[in-house]
């Protein structure tokens, strides 16, 4: 018995002692680990810190871009919107030249050729255009056409079927009324606009090339009209 007391009293100091070193590595361990950590959050860290500085002075650089390219696109934006103004000026003293007024008045002198019941089938159609009835418009025109087959306004009746097609944005078969206004009525007073017009639905397709045809077959064929002048302009 008692040498069992005096083994028990000999290896429970050396249990405490293998468990304190046990638990002394462990800690040494975990600390070691911990310091490892630290050491890797302080690189990534670094890292992190390195890459925003990067980015942020890659940002400060785009909006100073971004600054000049504002101010060169608001110049520019300028200039267009000035030369636009010169535009819109001139394209009012055209059609203040060609405008509604004068044109019901020669509208009058040659529809007085046809028949009353005729008569009110150009009226009607022209009335729709002017109301904005466009596909109206159209239906009258074409009515009229019909009526008095190569009879007096069937050029101006298929100007404004043109221009009704434009309106609701129907531009090929715009270009191609415009075009057949331009075939069968030559020497109508309606091609030089019809051409200019058809410039005009190239150009905002950004069809430059056929723009600049019909510009020049305004210019060169009718080289004193009011289109011609705006032609002109456009080309420059």
């Amino acid at each position: 018995m008692r040498k069992r007391i005096s083994r028990a009293v000999y290896i429970m100091p050396m249990l405490v002692l293998v468990i304190l070193t046990s638990t002394s590595c462990l800690s040494s361990q975990r600390f070691r680990n911990y310091g490892w950590q630290l050491d890797s959050l302080r690189y990534y860290t670094r890292k992190i810190d390195s890459l925003i500085a990067v980015q942020g002075n890659e940002i400060a650089q785009l909006r100073t871009d971004l600054f000049v390219k504002t101010n060169e696109l608001s110049q520019k934006f300028d200039m267009l919107n000035s030369r636009l103004g010169e535009s819109e000026t001139q394209i009012s003293q055209l059609y203040s030249k060609l405008g509604p007024a004068q044109r019901a008045v020669a509208d009058s002198e040659a529809i007085a050729q046809v028949s009353p019941e005729i008569r009110t089938l150009y009226e009607s159609a022209y009335k729709q255009y002017i109301k904005g009835n466009y596909q109206e418009a159209i239906d009258g025109f074409l009515a009229y056409q019909q009526a008095v087959q190569d009879g007096p306004l069937v050029d101006n009746a298929l100007y404004w079927i043109g221009e009704s097609h434009a309106a609701l944005g129907q531009l090929q078969k715009a270009v191609n009324t415009f075009q057949e206004l331009v075939n069968k009525y030559p020497k109508s007073a309606r091609v030089p606009t019809a051409l200019y017009r058809m410039g005009i639905i190239y150009e905002e397709g950004k069809d430059l090339k056929t723009a600049r045809f019909y510009y020049n077959q305004v210019i060169k064929n009718y080289p004193n009209s009011p289109e011609a002048a705006l032609a002109r302009n456009k080309l420059q």
